[in-house]
């Protein structure tokens, strides 16, 4: 269908177009907004259900109730309030208490339950081996004292057998994760030199990570919080929040009003440059419904079968303000053609006919070639950039379409001649008649500069390999947490601690099995890369001793063993630590019920069985989740669980790393072979596709040396910005040369003046779409707008700089660049 019959039949059915379309929005509207409700700020949600680290989690949650706290860390400010501190403490802990136990499971202040219980029941937990040598040593110097005394020692001089039992009682300090405090032999998670105290809430079993309860959760806590008033108990006494409750609130909180104000920033300042390059009001009429509506029918589509995106993520979260800035690009072009030839003095009928018909070839390229360059993210593995993918390129292809379908009526009802049609401007007054002087006056100089830094961003990339990319994924997270959120008091939570409170879970198909991947873990503990990162590894075994009956009778036996004499040959600070070892003497056997909650907890399944489970609790260290160490880490752990499962964020951590080591390049390989191809389709094998595949080769590969010359490492969301560059940032060089061969290949720099102000109006609106992110807290998403901004600026200025440039250098030099011109299309 040539350019005329298409716009005579989108004008004589443009009614029952827009009905149709204003229909299909109320589904679609309908669908877009569950799907921004389902908003997940968790790293799980961009791996692939399929991926190992997710299925390991996903067994975890079904196996085990959950291991989620949410720790209230209080600052006193100095030791002298720490009292008044523990005061505040015990009266929230109160009020916590009452709440709903599918809320709160449990709160605690400190690990004088635990500590109680060892002490009673020591001897348990000391090996039978262990309590053989302690008698042991004890038998001997009550031999070696006995021989003394009745002359029957044959060597007087030598020394007494030792009663030093520090290497046996330094094994068992950290037997237990009891989470003690921070000072010797206090029980209170309470600390006089760091001036902190602290509680600790265990959600509920039915608890969910999700927005809905997180927020009530630490809403409750912070409205008591403030009932308390801190003040009230020690001047300057501040509160904060840590753990994987206030993780989720913060970064979903984070996210959500990111969200909110990108989307007002994106519509008022693109209505705003819409305003001033067109100087019509109509225009945004004109643009925005359909530009809306080609929005919704995207993300309505991919949420359907067989796609299937029903919740949205950290990567998806802003693809509506991305598809606004980027699919407005079509509409501008169009339009701007056609307010050319209605200024030009042409018929709204006919100036609809040259737009659509001048526009359609360069448009449609420019949408065939986003759409590829989005889809090649949907080859990838990583669900995050999957969907991406898949609602980044129906939103190029439903831009174009509705844009080309629904704007003709629309101009055509609100364009009736007089003070509604476009008025006469200056173009002389227009931004791209002064670059396109800059450029005819300059060509040599700007030629020169854009070769060498071409050459010069070259050899940067040659140097890229994988430090490169961004392991700390604490980097990410919102600016702020580091200086007053969760970053900053989960930090001094772990300061207080000693360790982390969430472990990495071995899971295990039996007791048996589980006990031999410990011993296995224990063992590797000792050498690299596990040396220095494991604080503990836990089991059944640890918290439930075997052999009881001969341990209490070993430890009764050293009681008999301990007379007066031998107890005052001990030094008096070693009698209490001995006495701890050896516990009371009515000790029993005891049972898993007598044992405390807080033992059992990731060690007792849903369904009652116990000891299937290894816990592994990494060192509080920030050096764990920088560089290769995660990755080794995570590998480490996997190779010695062998066919147990490795569950837990680190390595959901490393597997996003590992995701994008292989997803990305296929991804971006899939993307630039794509956008060629839509190219070399369009325009065959001629110098036109040369020129333009050269522009943004050129456009990329600054904007690969500007990431690195700035020191932007890649990550899981900016990385996306690579990909899509190539799909948006071949518009311009496209829409250039397009009209530079419309034009009879006569004047290049007409090409900048006409064109290239609507191409800079389409990239304008593009930057405005990414620059909303770089008002985000989330730093993912910062690193994002940042390395799309940098791509647009680069194939910009390649396609009405560059470009024009070189063909002016060559053309006075006599090389012919383009083929004959071809026809106006009609």
């Amino acid at each position: 269908m040539n350019a005329r019959s298409f716009v005579a039949w989108t004008l004589r059915h443009g009614r029952a177009l827009w009905i149709v379309a204003l229909l299909l929005a109320i589904p679609s509207a309908w669908r877009t907004a569950s799907m921004y409700i389902h908003l997940k700020s968790d790293i799980e949600a961009l791996l692939p259900r399929e991926s190992t680290s997710v299925k390991a989690i996903e067994e975890l949650r079904s196996r085990m109730d959950g291991l989620m706290y949410l720790g209230v860390v209080v600052d006193v400010g100095d030791e002298a309030h720490l009292k008044d501190g523990d005061r505040f403490v015990d009266d929230l802990a109160a009020k916590i208490r009452a709440y709903p136990p599918e809320m709160a499971r449990a709160v605690r202040t400190g690990s004088s339950e635990e500590r109680a219980f060892l002490e009673k029941h020591a001897p348990l937990y000391v090996d039978t081996k262990d309590l053989q040598e302690i008698k042991k040593r004890i038998e001997a110097r009550r031999d070696w004292e006995a021989s003394r005394e009745t002359g029957a020692l044959l060597d007087d001089d030598g020394p007494p057998p030792a009663l030093d039992f520090k290497d046996i009682e330094e094994k068992y300090k950290t037997k237990l994760p009891s989470h003690g405090g921070a000072d010797d032999g206090d029980a209170r998670w309470s600390s006089k030199k760091l001036h902190l105290t602290m509680l600790l809430i265990e959600v509920g079993s039915s608890f969910s990570a999700g927005a809905g309860s997180a927020n009530d959760l630490l809403a409750r806590v912070q409205d008591d919080v403030k009932a308390l008033d801190p003040s009230r108990y020690a001047p300057g006494m501040k509160v904060g929040y840590s753990g994987d409750v206030a993780i989720s609130v913060e970064e979903t909180s984070a996210l959500l009003s990111d969200l909110s104000l990108s989307s007002v920033v994106v519509m008022v300042a693109v209505v705003a440059v819409i305003l001033l390059y067109f100087r019509w009001t109509r225009s945004v009429v004109i643009l925005v419904p359909p530009l809306l509506l080609a929005t919704l029918y995207a993300f309505a589509l991919a949420s359907l079968p067989p796609l299937n995106v029903t919740e949205l993520n950290s990567n998806t979260a802003f693809l509506g303000s991305i598809i606004v800035g980027n699919g407005i690009n079509f509409g501008i072009v169009l339009l701007a053609r056609y307010v050319e030839e209605r200024r030009g003095g042409r018929a709204v009928e006919d100036a609809l006919v040259m737009a659509v018909g001048g526009a359609r070839v360069g448009t449609f390229s420019a949408a065939l070639a986003a759409g590829v360059s989005y889809a090649s993210l949907a080859l990838t593995q990583f669900r995050g950039f999957r969907q991406f993918g898949f609602i980044g390129g129906i939103g190029m292809v439903m831009s174009w379409a509705v844009a080309f379908v629904l704007m003709p009526p629309l101009i055509r009802w609100l364009d009736r001649g007089g003070k509604t049609a476009p008025q006469p401007v200056d173009e002389k007054a227009r931004l791209m008649t002064w670059v396109a002087g800059a450029v005819d006056r300059f060509k040599v100089p700007v030629v020169a500069v854009g070769v060498v830094l071409t050459i010069a961003a070259g050899l940067t990339v040659r140097h890229f390999d994988m430090s490169h990319l961004e392991y700390d994924f604490s980097k990410l997270r919102r600016a702020d947490t580091w200086a007053s959120g969760e970053g900053y008091w989960g930090g001094k939570m772990d300061e207080l601690l000693g360790e982390y409170l969430t472990p990495t879970v071995i899971l295990a198909d039996s007791p048996e099995a589980a006990a031999a991947v410990a011993l296995r873990v224990r063992e590797a503990a000792k050498r690299p890369p596990l040396d220095e990162a494991i604080s503990l590894v836990r089991t059944l075994d640890d918290v439930f001793p075997g052999d009881q009956a001969a341990k209490i009778d070993e430890a009764s036996q050293i009681r008999d063993d301990m007379t007066p004499k031998i107890r005052s040959l001990i030094a008096p600070e070693k009698r209490a630590d001995v006495d701890r070892l050896l516990g009371t003497e009515d000790q029993t056997a005891i049972t898993v019920a007598d044992l405390p909650r807080t033992f059992t907890t990731a060690l007792r399944e849903k369904s009652g069985r116990m000891g299937s489970a290894v816990l592994v609790y990494p060192r509080p260290s920030k050096a764990l989740w920088q560089g290769p160490s995660l990755v080794a880490f995570v590998q480490a752990l996997r190779a010695e669980a062998g066919d147990a499962r490795v569950a837990g964020s680190l390595p959901l951590s490393a597997d996003i790393v590992a995701s994008i080591q292989r997803d990305g390049p296929i991804a971006s390989g899939a993307a630039f072979g794509g956008v060629v191809l839509a190219v070399l389709l369009l325009f065959r094998f001629r110098s036109t596709t040369v020129m333009v595949v050269s522009a943004l080769t050129v456009g990329v590969l600054l904007l690969a040396g500007a990431v690195s010359w700035l020191g932007v490492k890649i990550n899981f969301a900016n990385f996306i910005a690579f990909p899509i560059t190539f799909g948006i940032g071949v518009d311009y060089a496209v829409n250039i040369v397009s009209r530079y061969e419309e034009d009879g290949r006569r004047d290049i720099l007409a090409a900048v003046r006409s064109t290239g102000s609507a191409v800079g109006l389409c990239s304008l609106t593009t930057i405005i779409g990414y620059s909303s992110l770089l008002l985000a807290e989330n730093r993912a998403l910062f690193l994002f707008g940042l390395v799309a901004v940098l791509g647009e600026i680069a194939c910009l200025s390649v396609a009405v700089t560059l470009l024009p440039a070189t063909l002016l250098v060559l053309k006075g030099r006599g090389t012919a660049l383009l083929p004959a011109a071809s026809k106006r299309p009609s």
